[in-house]
């Protein structure tokens, strides 16, 4: 049963979603790879379909008893197409090649995600107005306070750019021909030593009217997707749509005019308690930054309250940072 929370000072009512205990996310290509390199997505899919069953185990293994055993463990699996920074591609000459090599390799994909249903998804109204999600998701951030920090740099709402720490040429204290000694980066929750990291959320492009999304803020938009944490004025968005009969589906021409998330299967729902990611081990910078992103959200207080009512009926503890709700398994170039 759908629940809803509504706050005392306003009208605004959050949708609950139907939720799985994992999300398995079963490795990522390329556009490149999608459309001309059939035996790198076998070769992957070859390695991928092994750890997906191991996974799919330890999930049933670790949720049996607070589901009531084993087979009433949830576990959905999705796969993110990367359209948005190659979205000339034809979808005709893609998907149907790559669902059936996946297929062949015992890989069932539940969930077929567009990276560009990341950025923007349509309203739910049928108006056709479409809602600018990465947006929605960007107002969300709040950077860390330095000290005696007094504005000489952009902002990140302004800039783009979301570091854990001070950056080296960040003194707001120095004057602009103070020669001191340079002074390193420092990660602001370190421990013994820095490990900073400086994210580039998004740029301004000369010939784009709108922002221009980098990989790893889309990322974490899809990771807040698989994890049930992102609405629009308390609406679910990016709701799956029903292509269980893909097999006859005629796909259009251009990715456009699919769906953010289309339903491949019968399965588990599409939101998950923990998402799980098999990818290549070329992403792992990104996925770092993902977690930074995560870790920087302010998530409106009635999304985190339904999903605190989700995990309660499910007897799980939510953890505080979203960003421990992910796992990742890379793997290793051969």
């Amino acid at each position: 049963m759908d629940s809803l929370f509504q706050e005392a000072t306003a009208a605004t009512r959050v949708e609950s979603v139907a939720m799985s205990h994992v999300s398995l996310e079963v490795g990522h290509f390329s556009m490149d790879e999608l459309a001309n390199r059939p035996d790198a997505i076998r070769a992957q899919f070859q390695r991928v379909a092994p750890l997906v069953n191991a996974f799919t185990e330890i999930a049933r293994d670790e949720f049996a008893e607070r589901a009531g055993g084993r087979s009433r463990v949830r576990v959905s699996t999705c796969f993110l197409v990367d359209d948005y920074f190659r979205g000339g591609t034809d979808p005709r000459e893609i998907l149907p090649g790559f669902l059936g090599i996946a297929e062949e390799c015992g890989i069932r994909i539940d969930y077929l995600g567009r990276e560009s249903g990341c950025a923007t998804v349509p309203r739910r109204d049928g108006s056709g107005s479409a809602i600018e999600l990465a947006q929605v998701v960007a107002d969300m951030v709040v950077a860390e306070p330095l000290e005696d920090y007094t504005g000489r740099r952009p902002p990140t709402s302004e800039l783009g750019w979301l570091a854990n720490g001070r950056r080296s040429s960040d003194d707001e204290r120095r004057e602009a021909m103070d020669l001191r000694d340079y002074e390193p980066p420092q990660e602001l929750s370190r421990r013994n030593h820095s490990i900073f990291l400086d994210v580039e959320m998004w740029r301004r492009e000369p010939d784009r009217e709108d922002r221009y999304w980098s990989c790893p803020f889309l990322a974490s938009v899809w990771q807040l997707l698989r994890l049930g944490m992102v609405r629009f004025e308390g609406r679910r968005v990016a709701e799956p749509a029903d292509f269980r009969d893909w097999r006859a589906q005629e796909w259009p021409d251009t990715w456009a005019l699919l769906p953010s998330v289309m339903q491949l299967h019968d399965a588990a729902p599409f939101a998950a308690f923990r998402s799980m990611s098999v990818l290549p081990k070329r992403y792992l910078g990104i996925e770092h930054s993902v977690q930074q992103i995560l870790d920087h959200l302010d998530i409106d207080a009635g999304v985190t309250a339904v999903y605190a009512q989700r995990a309660q009926e499910n007897r799980i503890t939510p953890t505080d940072r979203i960003s421990e709700r992910l796992a990742h398994y890379f793997l290793c170039a051969e």
